[in-house]
């Protein structure tokens, strides 16, 4: 097996760079709309009188990660109906590795499929 890493060509650079641009544009948008949505919950909570802590902007974070992750296994609407559990174990096993290799952790990973 060869360690050889490609180098790529100028167009492919170019393709990644505009790719880039726009994962971070996008991001900044979703961290925007987080942001927005517990300023929003904290806003309404206070105006309205209520004596009860107003969601964080981490309940938030999870409310995305849990609805991009139903999106990505394919489940449909507000519910998990129609997913693909393949999918969702796939999910979940790079999530395990990227937590081993990049933070130290040292747990199992989910057999495949």
């Amino acid at each position: 097996m060869t360690n050889d890493c490609p180098i790529p060509t100028p167009d492919q650079r170019q393709v990644s760079a505009i790719v880039d641009a726009a994962q971070r544009a996008m991001m900044d948008k979703v961290h925007a709309a987080i942001a927005e949505a517990a300023t929003y919950v904290r806003e309404q909570i206070l105006a309205a009188g209520l004596d009860v802590p107003p969601a964080h902007e981490s309940y938030f974070q999870a409310v995305v990660h849990q609805r991009m992750y139903r999106t990505l296994c394919g489940a449909t609407g507000d519910a998990f109906e129609g997913g693909d559990a393949t999918k969702a174990i796939g999910l979940i096993r790079n999530q395990q590795q990227i937590a081993n290799h990049y933070w130290g952790a040292d747990i199992a990973v989910t057999p495949k499929a």
